[in-house]
């Protein structure tokens, strides 16, 4: 797949599930009343939901500039790795978190990935800039 290609099919896919679980919490927040929206479930399904949604924005803009950057084929890719794993893991974990706690433990994996690949990408910006 061309550099930043899968950044930008698997941004759109997430956002699609994404949306598709605003979609389910909808209809909980209708169905479920005041006990569900002081769920904690709610809460972090909520919060999965927003950051499944940004983070799949911002490796759609990762795709769309990554190959603009001064940064050399092997970073390019290893920060669009990076940046399409921050995407999966951090939702996943905030998702899975209130039914299985220990899957709380890939938010922080989830959440480096997206720093390390958004550091990768501002050092080839900068560095691309004369």
């Amino acid at each position: 797949m061309d550099l930043g290609k899968k950044n930008i099919k698997f941004g759109f896919l997430w956002i699609t599930l994404a949306t598709f679980l605003g979609f389910i919490l909808a209809i909980k927040l209708q169905t479920g009343g005041e006990e569900w929206q002081k769920s904690p479930v709610h809460m972090y399904w909520r919060t999965a939901h927003v950051h499944a949604n940004t983070l799949a924005i911002l490796n759609i803009l990762y795709g769309l500039f990554i190959g603009r950057v001064g940064l050399g084929d092997g970073a390019k890719n290893l920060g669009s790795n990076l940046a399409i794993a921050g995407m999966v893991l951090m939702p996943l974990g905030l998702f899975f978190v209130p039914l299985i706690p220990p899957a709380g433990y890939i938010i922080p994996i989830g959440e480096w990935c997206i720093i390390i690949s958004m550091g990768m990408m501002a050092a080839g910006a900068f560095k691309s800039i004369t």
